[in-house]
Parts: C-alpha cells; sequence; structure tokens
C-alpha cells in the first residue's frame, strides 16, 4: 500500500484541522496537569507525547503558509 503524497484541500479545511488540533491540544495540557498533580508518570508520559506530536504537526502547517505584507495598497507580496 502506497500513501498519497498530495491533497487537495483549500484553506477552510487548513483552518478546521489547525482548530481542532490546537483544541485537542488544550484539552490534553489540562490532562496532563491534573496527571502531574496525581503523581501518574505512565499517563503523564503519554499525554506528554501526545503534545509532542501534536505541536509538531502544527509546526509544519504553520511552515507551510505564505504569509503576505499586510498593506491593502500593495498587491499580495510574499514575506519572506
Amino acid at each position: 500500500m502506497t500513501y498519497k503524497k498530495t491533497f487537495d484541500l483549500n484553506l477552510l479545511d487548513i483552518d478546521i484541522i489547525e482548530t481542532c488540533l490546537r483544541n485537542e491540544l488544550h484539552i490534553r495540557a489540562q490532562k496532563y496537569q491534573g496527571s502531574a498533580k496525581e503523581n501518574n508518570p505512565k499517563e503523564t508520559e503519554s499525554l506528554k507525547q501526545g503534545i509532542s506530536k501534536i505541536t509538531e504537526l502544527l509546526g509544519k502547517i504553520h511552515d507551510q503558509k505564505i504569509w503576505y505584507d499586510g498593506d491593502p495598497s500593495k498587491p499580495s507580496v510574499p514575506k519572506g
């Protein structure tokens, strides 16, 4: 089985994915704090790994965005 290397997602799709990932990150961070307080090392480590994976994925999405200068009088010029 091979994986598809490109996806047909629009900006709204990516925004929904980002929002869901941020919500899941928030939920896991709260659970992580509770788990650390209860001194549950197994659950704490599992949550920590999940938080790390979500953070890395959000970083990948962020790094693939093209940022534009916000001056409305100029045409959209990519920054960087």
